[in-house]
């Protein structure tokens, strides 16, 4: 059925791919391989808006089950001027796709301001994790008029009014807030970007508001591009000419699919369900042509034709998404000595050290991305992959149901086209960690390289002389500790998503919330772990402890729990662990550093285990690691 499912929806006959999906025997559970076909109809962009309702309609029948491991659930409120009803079933629609299943609220037309503005708001009752804040042109006239030409002193006033929106939100909410820019008009003014004096033309006021947007942005507030999502489904075509006028909507059906995408990418990316790896096949996906019969400079790349300019603009953009924190891996069945075109052919966008992986050779590409999934440190549910051949996607599909896919060709245009229309890698904030993620990958890539040299691993860890760096929570790693809580999934003893003031929250109960990075010969790994502890009078809790998978097996965890331990000052340690679809990876954790499971504690029903450390039990002896451990005092506010 996968099969014939995906010739249907990958040849533009969506259509009969859903009917396939409406005709499937329902089973409890219902079987991943149908799941997958859902997701795939969910996040197959450029359909229209009765496509998709029939989506959700399906999903909605299966009782709208999870369609990633792990799912996080969100509370979301949408504050517009507008009617706004249609957008609900779309953006759960998209964020279940990516593992976010939410409930909405939506408060009465047109009522921001009273709603954001009465502390005994429905909306803070909700108590949202997000807040999506989404204005009309039709909201800022009210503040600058109808007119070719606003004032200074008008922008300003519809300024203000945001400002206080939001520290009115914050003020009563904990959750992030996403703001959506503004799109341009739907009947547009003449002299549109003429300014004199304190006057200037409705684009310029545009503009102007957009960059005050993104210059107050920060912290829990962030901008979703709303004019991007409307420029690429049409521009002004999108806005609402037409459903404006009969129902107060302000964009038509594309618009409003495309902004709801926008939307749905801006809650997952927040939620830390973006996806982290774009894996990609080489031959006719991002050259033209097979490279062993045609050598490094017969593929098609390059300047020289239209098709040749469609595979570099491929390869371009593959290799923009590295700054993002996105890494890129490359998988081909193929000797692996056609690497070599990397290096000699010029007209190469992409180089080898832009490959946080490679697997060449002649196994299966399933099993290339489980060797990919394990060197990148993350599950194959946080990967896209892009291949020219349905074959290729299915055998991928068959063994990792969860990963995003990319159907490639008949042409490099195409290929281009889609991969920015699925706006697979959109992202609302970036951190340093994001950054230097590239340049990380590289690194590990380096010391996998290394490692093959020592027949022990005990002498390659002393070589590559591991330090860990401990500091209590502080300003310099506060984004980063909670990027790690919302995004950390493998290594995490109790999947606990604390936001900025969860943890403050802790700190003040008397918690320490502690980050820990990593850096060896090879340079540094950043943070790559955080765990917090709380005290009480015979013992300390380990509350949660998460790390990256990108440390594993260099015994970082025996020298974390080391610290842990004189930490304790002699307590007996108490620590949690509370299963999920991903974390099975630290099942045996404390068992293995020595902890007893405390039977009484535990519930079958859940899962919920909890396992203690005595110091004073001559049994246990502190782990054994290889690591320099160093603590560092910092100012926690």
């Amino acid at each position: 059925m996968l099969n014939e499912f995906l010739s249907e929806i990958f040849t533009g006959k969506f259509n009969k791919a859903i009917s396939i999906l409406e005709s499937a025997a329902l089973k409890s559970p219902i079987p991943t391989e149908i799941l997958t076909m859902l997701r795939l109809a969910i996040t197959k962009p450029e359909q229209n808006y009765l496509s998709y309702q029939k989506t959700f309609n399906i999903w909605s029948k299966w009782g709208q089950p999870t369609l990633k491991p792990n799912a996080t659930n969100l509370k979301i409120i949408f504050l517009s001027d507008f009617t706004s009803d249609h957008f609900s079933p779309m953006i759960k629609l998209f964020c279940a796709a990516q593992g976010v299943k939410i409930e909405v609220l939506l408060p009465e037309f047109d009522s921001i301001e009273q709603t954001a503005f009465d502390p005994s708001s429905s909306i803070y009752e909700f108590q949202p994790d997000i807040i999506i804040l989404i204005f009309s042109e039709y909201w800022i006239q009210k503040y600058t008029g109808n007119s070719s030409l606003i004032k200074q002193s008008d922008l300003e006033a519809a300024q203000n009014t945001v400002s206080n929106l939001v520290s009115s939100l914050k003020l009563n909410s904990s959750a992030d807030i996403l703001i959506g820019n503004l799109p341009g008009r739907s009947f547009g003014f003449p002299a549109g970007y003429v300014s004199m004096g304190k006057v200037m033309g409705w684009n310029l006021a545009l503009n102007k508001f957009n960059q005050w947007l993104e210059k107050n942005s920060g912290g829990r507030i962030h901008v979703v591009d709303i004019a991007e999502a409307i420029f690429s489904s049409g521009g002004r075509k999108s806005m609402g000419n037409i459903n404006y006028f009969r129902a107060r909507m302000a964009f038509e059906m594309p618009g409003t699919l495309s902004v709801a995408r926008e939307i749905s990418s801006a809650i997952c990316h927040l939620s830390g369900k973006t996806n982290r790896a774009l894996v990609t096949d080489f031959d006719n996906t991002i050259w033209g042509g097979e490279v062993a019969e045609l050598g490094s400079f017969g593929v098609d790349c390059g300047l020289e034709s239209p098709e040749a300019l469609g595979f570099l603009m491929t390869q371009q953009y593959l290799k923009s998404l590295r700054p993002l924190g996105v890494l890129l891996a490359g998988v081909s069945r193929n000797d692996p000595k056609i690497k070599i075109i990397f290096t000699e052919n010029k007209d190469i966008a992409l180089n080898l050290d832009d490959f946080a992986s490679m697997q060449l050779g002649w196994l299966p590409k399933s099993d290339s991305i489980t060797q990919i999934s394990s060197e990148l440190g993350f599950g194959s549910d946080l990967m896209v992959y892009l291949d020219d051949s349905l074959y290729e996607i299915a055998q991928v599909l068959s063994v990792h149901p969860y990963i995003d896919v990319v159907l490639a060709g008949p042409d490099s245009q195409t290929t281009i086209t889609r991969l920015t229309n699925y706006r697979f890698f959109n992202a609302v904030s970036i951190s340093s960690e994001d950054l230097e993620r590239g340049s990380r990958a590289i690194k590990l890539k380096e010391q996998r390289e290394f490692k093959t040299s020592f027949s022990k691993i005990e002498d390659f860890l002393e070589a590559i002389q591991v330090q860990l760096s401990f500091s209590k929570l502080n300003p310099d790693n506060l984004n980063r500790v909670v990027q790690l809580f919302q995004k950390t999934n493998q290594f995490n003893l109790t999947t606990r998503r604390h936001k900025e003031e969860d943890l403050k929250q802790l700190e003040n109960n008397g918690t320490a919330v502690y980050s820990v990075a990593y850096e060896d010969t090879f340079g540094s790994q950043g943070i790559i772990s955080a765990f917090s502890l709380t005290p009480k009078s015979n013992s300390l809790i380990i509350e949660n402890w998460l790390m990256s998978c990108r440390v594993l097996n260099r015994t970082v965890e025996q020298a974390v729990f080391s610290f842990i331990l004189k930490k304790s000052r002699g307590k007996k340690i108490i620590g949690e662990y509370i299963p999920t679809e991903k974390n099975g990876l630290v099942r045996l954790l404390y068992q293995n550093l020595g902890f007893k499971k405390l039977t009484s504690a535990t519930n079958k029903k859940n899962g919920y285990e909890q396992w203690t450390y005595a110091n004073s039990d001559s049994e246990n002896s502190p782990p054994k690691h290889y690591v320099l451990i160093k603590e560092i005092y910092k100012s926690t506010r």
